[in-house]
């Protein structure tokens, strides 16, 4: 009787491990399945590793916007600051830099889009950039960000506040800060939106718009290599106080990066030196308008 009991016992105790074996199993798949148990990494931010281990970084550019980015005439490489930079952050990750020519819209909407990892086209923060896609710290510092809009040295004299500017067609990038200053800060405008910056300089020389809004260091070469054309007295308010690089949004890894190698090269003063030499560059081919 008492060894009946005995078995009887132990088929219990065997029933019962059994059964908190398959609830330990159960809790795992929970855990697995979104629990707490701190091994889930499904929404780890992989940015900079996918960057490392695909071995090449993408980078979104408009060249069309001398001494930043443009095409060398002879060569048809992309060149410019912008895009020393660019291949500076490649080598600092070791990895190669890839090229992806666009307008300047794009280049926004292939960054917001995860198309391309970066764009170092020239970028303004601006709020709805900050909303759209992550963007590092300021370089370009040293570069005086001042906006006017070019016009005929004929009527240059004449433009000396925004209101002067009121119901006149003045032509601007698109999707770029000009644009935003054009259309907000000048009463009644016409604005005429470009893709290229070369467009809208060819519009103006012909007479189909009064003016293009342009950054006043870039309307120097125009001017440099056009004559006819003059840089009025006015300038758009503007607080920006450089440019910045910019990634997907959720992109921290590779963001955080960027921001240490950025603030090192600034450190060292490369980027106003790849400024002049593209500068440079850029006149000595006519390629600054």
């Amino acid at each position: 009787m008492k060894t009946m009991n005995m078995k009887k016992w132990l088929a219990c105790i065997l029933v019962l491990l059994m059964a908190m074996t398959a609830m330990a199993g159960c809790g795992g798949n929970s855990d697995e399945n979104g629990g707490n148990d701190g091994n889930n990494d499904s929404s780890a931010d992989t940015s900079l590793q996918d960057v490392l281990d695909a071995g090449v970084i993408t980078c979104a550019i408009s060249p069309d916007y001398a001494p930043y980015e443009y095409l060398d005439l002879t060569t048809g490489e992309v060149k410019g600051s912008d895009i020393k930079l660019a291949q500076y952050i490649a080598d600092q990750l070791g990895v190669k830099l890839q090229i992806e020519q666009m307008s300047f819209e794009s280049c926004l909407a292939a960054v917001q889009s995860g198309n391309t990892d970066i764009s170092t086209s020239c970028l303004s923060w601006t709020e709805d950039r900050a909303e759209k896609m992550n963007l590092s710290t300021y370089y370009n510092m040293d570069s005086a960000h001042a906006q006017t809009v070019l016009v005929k040295a004929e009527d240059a004299d004449q433009y000396k506040t925004a209101e002067d500017f009121t119901g006149l067609k003045i032509a601007a990038q698109n999707g770029t800060t000009q644009w935003e200053m054009t259309t907000t800060q000048i009463p009644d405008v016409q604005a005429t939106a470009i893709s290229q910056m070369n467009d809208g300089l060819l519009m103006l020389m012909e007479g189909k718009v009064d003016g293009m809004t342009t950054p006043v260091d870039v309307a120097k070469s125009y001017v440099e290599n056009y004559p006819q054309l003059a840089i009025p007295e006015f300038l758009f308010n503007n607080e920006e106080i450089g440019n910045v690089v910019g990634t997907a949004k959720g992109n921290d890894a590779l963001m955080e990066k960027i921001n240490e190698i950025i603030d090192q090269l600034e450190a060292d003063g490369l980027y106003t030196q790849w400024l002049q030499e593209a500068t440079e560059d850029a006149a000595a081919q006519g390629l600054l308008d």
